[in-house]
């Protein structure tokens, strides 16, 4: 996966791209990597972690939205252990830093209303239900009914207010 994440990531101009001779498949899985972003390291120069999704490594930006609007239109298929420990981590007040945030697809309507789609993270948002949270911490990726449309096909809206 990492692989495949290097390539989308220098292709979105996320990352830039290795210098000549260097092979960008033979990083270490965690290694930090130079990108376009506001985050900096101790040396000056601009870094990431490999293991954000695609769709939100640019964003730095963490939200707590509520539960309520986050629409999750395909069902999950939970592993119950890990539903658990996400459970027992998330209540554990000093270790919830640790749960990362969701990505959530953020598209506005045509009339301006907001939508928000999330087709990951569904252990941490069973665990989140499961405790009642109201709100989630979550990325926004900015989002078009076209992107939607690649993650529902046929079922996605042909149109939201």
């Amino acid at each position: 996966m990492n692989f495949i994440k290097q390539f989308a990531l220098q292709a979105s101009g996320r990352i830039a791209a290795p210098p000549s001779g260097h092979k960008l498949w033979a990083t270490p899985q965690r290694q930090q990597v130079v990108i376009k972003s506001s985050t900096h390291s101790g040396n000056g120069k601009h870094m990431a972690n490999l293991d954000n999704s695609v769709h939100s490594a640019g964003i730095e930006e963490v939200h707590n939205v509520p539960m309520s609007v986050i629409k999750r239109p395909i069902p999950s298929v939970l592993d119950e252990m890990k539903v658990q420990s996400l459970m027992a981590t998330i209540d554990a007040e000093t270790d919830a830093d640790n749960v990362p945030p969701v990505d959530i697809l953020w598209i506005t309507g045509s009339e301006g209303g907001n939508y928000y789609f999330s087709f990951g993270g569904c252990h941490r948002f069973e665990a989140h239900k499961r405790l009642n949270r109201k709100t989630i911490k979550a990325k926004l990726v900015r989002s078009t009914l076209g992107d939607l449309y690649h993650y529902m096909g046929s079922s996605a809206p042909k149109y939201l207010a």
